[in-house]
């Protein structure tokens, strides 16, 4: 039996472009769950069969579009709260990261997705008995994304 090849958590970033310095990223700190998904959209058509009309016809289906989403949440990071409140108030796309890191010497598949999206959907928390204030990210694309290697 041969054991996968696991990636720590920690090895994962969310970043974002600053608006006044094209190139340069920043993490968004603070958040303990980082979330990227890649998916397809689809419409089921049916096909019938011509040689047996009355048969039930069988689903394939027809790809629409490409979708790629980000969410993170953690704990809300004060230092970043201009950041957070522009990037949900903007109304136009900005370039964000989803970086895979691993450990020195050892990269096998690092790199990361890149590409426009909106943030659109900012939520707080604030759990009783003192615990720490809560932030929860929803990303949207708005283009292409890339996957860039490290």
């Amino acid at each position: 039996m041969s054991q996968p090849d696991i990636v720590k958590g920690t090895y994962i970033d969310l970043l974002v472009e600053q608006p006044s310095d094209s190139g340069t990223f920043v993490r968004i700190c603070g958040l303990s769950t980082k979330t990227f998904t890649y998916a397809k959209n689809s419409g089921d058509i049916f096909i019938p069969d011509c040689d047996d009309p009355e048969d039930v016809p069988i689903r394939r289906l027809n790809i629409t579009g490409r979708q790629w989403d980000l969410s993170g949440e953690g704990f809300y990071n004060r230092a970043q709260a201009s950041l957070i409140r522009t990037l949900v108030e903007e109304g136009s796309p900005r370039t964000f990261r989803f970086a895979v890191a691993e450990p020195a010497g050892d990269a096998i598949d690092a790199g990361y997705w890149e590409g426009p999206a909106q943030l659109m959907n900012v939520q707080y928390g604030g759990p009783a008995g003192g615990e720490y204030s809560t932030l929860s990210l929803a990303i949207a694309s708005d283009g292409e994304w890339v996957w860039v290697d490290a």
